[in-house]
């Protein structure tokens, strides 16, 4: 039985050091005369009333001879039959309690919960083995430039993770399992924006010449409607009225949008429709985000197989307004109502209206496209 000052470095306890210091150790505190703290912790170790060896430390203890009363107190207790230890939690892995905290909120939406999935599976790769209490500023740190380095990921991936996983630590402090969240001492990485990308127009000629079948027709409506890949795949014929050649979707913000249909898109839908009559347009499946992530690939591979590099179905969407701003002037609250941004701000990131002034925008559109500048001032005066 004894005291005995335990080294280690707060900011790395998990790390094994023996209390020497090297290159990779954060700063020890400094005193005010401008002198480094003791880069460690009194601590008292004892065989408590089970033979079992303990080793304690307390925040009320500052120096040896504190331990050393401590210690004394421990002894006299124990010797007495009274010695009432101070009850140690049984706190989780990261890996254990990811179960947990995945089956609390199973009930969330498919696409928050698949996020938050997606994060969960990093988060346990790299951190799994850690106890919840154990995970600290230093840990989450190494764990931000692992995922960047190895997993090669974006600094906007890496904050979501992030994000999920300090969701994890509040869920945990509501449950009573651990009392802080280490999360609040890390600052988001500084994320770039990038101007999103549209198709040139020699892009566009090469999808129009090379793409055929289904992968051409959803390319054509993600191009000629702004609509997201799950409206797409969401459209059922019933959403489509070809006597007023037009288009209504709902998807994902529950916002209705209507968007009117060129005739050449119009005509294109209808020779899909005799081979394929009933039900939705394109995909008959339950839509879920297994299934839109399916497809969101198939697009990305598609795109760069025939040589237009970092694009997406989505990046049809940024096409589709950026043409109808940029190249054919059409107004902005135009365009929002048809891409059903909640914001004009949030449209102009690209670069109630009446439903003639779309017609005349998605006709101008279909003419540029499809014949390049020659007849667009005409579509856009009739």
């Amino acid at each position: 039985m004894a005291v005995r000052f335990r080294k280690y470095f707060k900011g790395c306890k998990l790390i094994p050091c023996a209390g020497r210091r090297s290159r990779q150790c954060p700063e020890t505190p400094k005193r005010s005369n401008n002198e480094h703290k003791s880069c460690g912790v009194w601590c008292v170790e004892f065989f408590d009333d089970n033979k079992q060896w303990q080793s304690l430390t307390f925040r009320d203890i500052h120096n040896k001879t504190d331990a050393e009363k401590r210690l004394t107190l421990f002894i006299s207790d124990r010797e007495r039959g009274q010695l009432n230890l101070p009850k140690k939690k049984n706190i989780p892995t990261l890996a254990e309690y990811s179960k947990t905290y995945l089956e609390l909120y199973k009930t969330a939406k498919e696409n928050t919960l698949a996020v938050k999935k997606t994060a969960i599976n990093a988060l346990v790769e790299y951190l799994g083995g850690y106890r919840l209490d154990k995970i600290t500023p230093f840990v989450i740190e190494k764990f931000r430039v692992e995922r960047k380095e190895k997993g090669k990921v974006k600094d906007g991936t890496v904050n979501n993770d992030v994000a999920v996983l300090s969701h994890v630590f509040t869920t945990a402090i509501k449950e009573g399992i651990i009392d802080k969240n280490p999360c609040k001492d890390i600052r988001r990485l500084k994320v770039t924006q990038t101007r999103d990308r549209v198709l040139s127009d020699e892009e566009i000629a090469l999808l129009l010449d090379k793409l055929h079948g289904k992968d051409r027709l959803m390319v054509l409506v993600g191009l000629f409607t702004g609509l997201r890949l799950g409206g797409v795949l969401g459209l059922s014929w019933g959403d489509i009225d070809f006597a007023r050649k037009i288009i209504t979707s709902s998807h994902k913000t529950g916002k209705l949008v209507s968007i009117p249909l060129s005739s050449y898109l119009s005509e294109e839908l209808l020779k899909w429709k005799e081979n394929n009559p009933c039900g939705r347009v394109f995909e008959t499946r339950t839509l879920t985000h297994v299934v839109i992530v399916e497809y969101s690939e198939h697009f990305s591979t598609l795109f760069k197989d025939l040589g237009i590099h970092n694009f997406t179905f989505h990046n049809l969407r940024h096409t589709f307004a950026s043409l109808l701003q940029g190249e054919l002037g059409i107004g902005a609250v135009v365009v929002q109502g048809m891409t059903g941004h909640s914001s004009l701000g949030m449209l102009q990131r690209y670069s109630h209206t009446g439903i003639d002034s779309k017609q005349r925008a998605i006709q101008a559109l279909t003419n540029y496209v499809l014949n390049g500048k020659n007849e667009v001032n005409l579509a856009i005066a009739q």
